[in-house]
């Protein structure tokens, strides 16, 4: 180890660290991610208590217009930070450009996002988002199971990956709400571990939400199975619009 660090800071002098997402030098605790990105990652705020869609505006807790009009396929979902600058960034690169030195600041801030996290929720069988054989393939890692593998080690709870399977390769970047729905209908399937979820506290996981269209189909078949669904992503999609002002629904009405 003393060898190792030694090595590293001659490397670092001669070839200095540069974060992979500003380009800038960086000189704090992750090498390829400067302490200016990483603290730019923006946390969601305001919220519906249900759903977790970020609000554009301050607002006492209330159910969005999307969760006063029907019933979710989970209990509750939260986004961590907003998918936007530094965090967007890092996704993609690590997603797209397989840059796996950008996971350890993307854990840090997982593991930061879920300690300030109140109320938790009840958890014991943690599930990733599965990715289709053909992204693992091009990848060489599904990116929602490597970001969740510290927070399942932190609750002590198992990582289960075999729960949920994902047939076909067609990505969900750049389909509209209704073409992600389809997609993912058609996409998830269960796994041969799904039986072990019947009657389970699960804690679905994956790295970004956007339509949520891939968090309510995984919701759905793991439901099926008997299992108590919340669900969690590192990232949420920025508010675009005032949607959540339209209806101000009470929570705990009996809508929800």
């Amino acid at each position: 180890m003393v060898l190792r660090n030694i090595c590293r800071g001659f490397l670092d002098v001669l070839y200095p660290p540069v974060c992979l997402i500003c380009g800038r030098l960086s000189a704090g605790p992750f090498p390829h991610c400067c302490p200016q990105c990483v603290a730019s990652m923006e946390p969601v705020c305001g919220c519906c208590p249900l759903c977790g869609k970020p609000f554009t505006v301050a607002a006492n807790a209330h159910l969005c217009s999307r969760c006063h009009g029907g019933r979710r396929p989970y209990l509750w979902c939260r986004g961590l930070y907003l998918y936007t600058g530094a965090m967007a960034r890092a996704l993609a690169a690590l997603k797209f450009g397989r840059r796996l030195a950008l996971l350890a600041p993307l854990r840090r801030r997982l593991m930061d996002g879920w300690e300030g996290l109140e109320p938790k929720p009840e958890v014991e069988l943690v599930v990733p988002v599965p990715a289709s054989w053909f992204r693992k393939w091009e990848r060489g890692f599904n990116q929602a199971s490597l970001l969740a593998e510290p927070l399942a080690r932190a609750l002590e709870v198992p990582l289960l990956e075999t729960a949920l399977g994902r047939r076909g390769s067609r990505t969900q970047v750049g389909l509209g709400r209704a073409d992600r729905e389809r997609n993912a209908a058609r996409s998830f399937l269960p796994g041969k571990g799904i039986g072990k979820v019947a009657g389970r506290r699960v804690l679905l996981f994956d790295d970004v939400y956007t339509t949520g269209a891939t968090v309510q189909a995984c919701s759905r078949l793991l439901s099926r199975q008997g299992a108590s669904v919340t669900v969690l992503t590192l990232a949420r999609r920025a508010p675009d619009n005032l949607e959540h002002l339209v209806v101000d629904a009470a929570v705990g009405g009996e809508d929800t």
